[in-house]
């Protein structure tokens, strides 16, 4: 075929072959699909899409439908080639053996640790960081008072005025002599500017992104999020929760009255295995050791119990959780504490979107007479996680679980409470992108003190909340339902 003189003809057998390529490949992602999709509903739906609108679903696919992580253990394995003592401290520090019992089993935290294959560690100090507040004071506290090192790992970092005065600390602490090392998350800090990231290391501070997309076969990892949050520092005195770095997490900056977080603050033995949970990200993302990381058994000052000391030690269990694991931890986490409660379990949660066996383990604490509630925000950050809340809230109403909506703010925090045992405080939400898709941390404190403050805390949050799926609550308008409809279709990849 020609036009104007030129000859068009190598056009349509080109398109051919596209077209057949695209299919061909369709076909064979179809194949991937029904053996690596993790559920039967998801594979059956990416196989009829892959198959009937390839050119969309093809894509998509490989963006969205991934739920292992490439190459995290690999690249533990590649520095522990070079520093195996490090490694081995690591690992140490994480993991007990695997499909064994290596407690009695006789709590709620060692049911956890169990399930986990985790060890149970000594938390000589633990404190409830209420609002962004607290926390950044207590964070730019702990940074001030560095000798040794600090370990920093943000899901978001922000250039606004607390993100300027978390770098002026670590930039003072970097130019003493101390080492700096940030890890921070390149999708969830998308708007920071590469001037920021050039003045810390300016100071001296080594700062990388977490990059999931290292390697060929990895290119297309960006559903993947380091979601943890830590700062750690001379490997004695850790804090995690909730709070990013950014003005919103002090109620600033944003068109809501109050930020409703909560961080805890722990010393003592327990931070070790902090510490070892940045190590594994830090290997993933820097392909390098730690030399200056204390791993070793002996007491600091801070581990020791003091009589005096208001805190009396308590155990506690580091749960770190991620699209690397084996196994679906993090369901596994919440499935554990919903089976060990004997009377309460209440659950602070952002996002309410869980899969189906946290749904089956509600039901069943439910069924042996726990009083399980929920606690989630009143007002949404995004909106088709907060529409798809709405048909959880009323399945779980089927089973007498109420859920709260808090009307104090944004409830951004995470938080169980089991009985008078056991508090965990971290980043986890019961949703699916934390069940299996981000990388979270959460800490378990058995302390009878902790767990009371964690209980009062709570219950002044469940009596700024209604409960929204009662049979008395208020309809919704209809233009809400049908988008509740469509939002829970899209749950798998929220």
């Amino acid at each position: 075929m020609t036009w104007d003189g030129i000859d068009y003809g190598w056009v349509f057998p080109a398109a051919s072959i596209l077209v057949a390529s695209i299919a061909l490949l369709s076909l064979v992602t179809a194949f991937h699909a029904l053996r690596h999709v993790r559920t039967s509903q998801a594979a059956v739906g990416w196989t009829v899409a892959l198959i009937t609108l390839p050119m969309i679903a093809l894509p998509l696919y490989w963006v969205f439908a991934r739920h292992r992580f490439e190459g995290y253990r690999e690249a533990i394995r590649e520095i522990g080639e070079r520093h195996q003592q490090s490694v081995r401290a690591v690992q140490n520090e994480l993991q007990t053996a695997e499909l064994a019992r290596s407690t009695q089993q006789q709590s709620a935290l060692e049911q956890l640790a169990d399930v986990l294959d985790t060890p149970i560690s000594r938390a000589q100090r633990a404190e409830l960081l209420i609002d962004g507040l607290a926390f950044f004071e207590a964070v730019l506290s702990a940074i001030s008072s560095a000798s040794s090192y600090i370990y920093v790992a943000f899901y978001i970092l922000r250039d606004d005025e607390i993100g300027r005065k978390f770098a002026d600390a670590v930039i003072e602490r970097a130019r003493a002599g101390v080492q700096v090392r940030i890890l921070y998350d390149e999708v969830g800090s998308i708007r920071l500017p590469r001037s920021y990231l050039s003045r810390l290391r300016a100071a001296g501070i080594d700062v990388n992104p977490f990059n999931t997309r290292q390697g060929w076969f990895n290119r297309f990892q960006i559903n993947f999020r380091n979601h943890r949050k830590i700062v750690l520092v001379d490997g004695h005195t850790a804090i995690v929760g909730g709070l990013n770095v950014g003005d919103e997490y002090l109620g600033q900056g944003i068109d809501k009255p109050r930020w409703r977080d909560t961080g805890l603050l722990i010393e003592g033995p327990i931070t070790r295995k902090v510490q070892a949970v940045f190590a594994g990200d830090y290997y993933w993302a820097a392909r390098h050791d730690l030399p200056e990381a204390r791993w070793a058994d002996t007491p600091t000052a801070s581990d020791r119990a003091d009589v005096n000391d208001a805190f009396d030690p308590g155990n506690a269990v580091v749960c770190a959780t991620g699209p690397a694991d084996s196994r679906p931890r993090a369901t596994m986490m919440f499935s554990s504490l919903a089976a060990s409660a004997r009377y309460r379990l209440w659950i602070s949660t952002p996002y309410l979107v869980p899969d189906e066996p946290s749904l089956v383990a509600l039901h069943m604490a439910r069924s042996r007479g726990v009083e399980v509630r929920i606690l989630i925000p009143n007002h949404a950050d995004h909106w088709s996680v907060y529409l798809a809340g709405f048909h959880y809230a009323h399945e779980l109403s089927e089973a007498k679980i109420p859920v709260y909506r808090y009307t104090g703010g944004f409830m951004h925090q995470k938080c169980i409470l089991v009985d008078d045992e056991l508090a965990l405080v971290g980043s986890t939400n019961l949703d699916n992108r934390s069940l299996y898709l981000n990388f979270e941390l959460m800490v378990a404190v058995q302390d009878t003190d902790f767990v009371r403050e964690v209980h009062r805390m709570l219950k002044a949050d469940f009596a700024q909340a209604i409960e929204t799926n009662s049979p008395h609550a208020r309809a919704r308008p209809w233009f809400e339902r049908v988008g509740t409809a469509i939002a829970r279709l899209f749950s798998p990849i929220l």
